[in-house]
């Protein structure tokens, strides 16, 4: 999707694309700022050490911002989805179950990226560390901006065994999350 098409329908009238839409292209965002501190890395003599596994972080990110791209789309047709079942007043509840479960996906993804650039950001070109800096916040900015999408469906489900388990599932998922970030950030701050 061609990028200003994107911020285009954002910023119209309509609620799709919209938070869950954005919030997975930050981490598309993320994955190509790593992607691309991996791509700086490789053929490089002094990195020649960890050139292999550059290698495989690069394929790494290409197919998750492949994934995350097909969350920007999967995230509109689940909201839209929402507005049909109202419209239609039948299988809200189950549209809401798939328009919380789309963006908790994105949650997922982003949380799983920041351990992959914390190895590109220790390994990586050093001269485009605060490239890996930024990818960080973009995926850090894709977890909780994906959150707040997930939270907002939840609160009209009316499931409340589902409802818990999201929650858990979540909360765990924050435990970790801001020493994750931390951790990354030291390395880059080190090398600043």
């Amino acid at each position: 999707m061609n990028m200003e098409k994107f911020l285009e329908e954002v910023s119209a009238a309509t609620p799709t694309p919209g938070g869950g839409s954005v919030a997975a292209m930050a981490g598309a965002i993320a994955c190509s700022l790593a992607e691309m501190v991996c791509n700086l890395t490789i053929g490089k003599k002094k990195y020649a050490d960890v050139e292999e596994e550059m290698i495989k972080l690069r394929e790494k990110m290409q197919e998750k911002r492949k994934k995350f791209l097909e969350l920007v789309e999967e995230d509109a047709k689940a909201f839209d989805e929402v507005m049909k079942a109202y419209k239609e007043k039948k299988g809200i509840e189950e549209a809401l179950k798939l328009a919380a479960e789309t963006p908790f996906k994105t949650a997922v993804e982003a949380n799983q990226l920041l351990d992959d650039i914390k190895l590109i950001a220790e390994k990586g070109n050093k001269n485009s560390i605060s490239d890996a800096g930024v990818a960080t916040y973009m995926a850090y900015s894709s977890f909780y901006s994906a959150l707040l999408n997930v939270r907002i469906n939840l609160k009209y489900i009316e499931d409340e065994n589902y409802k818990k388990d999201m929650e858990g599932k979540i909360k765990e998922m924050e435990k970790g999350i801001e020493n994750k970030k931390e951790e990354i950030l030291k390395i880059v701050r080190n090398w600043l």
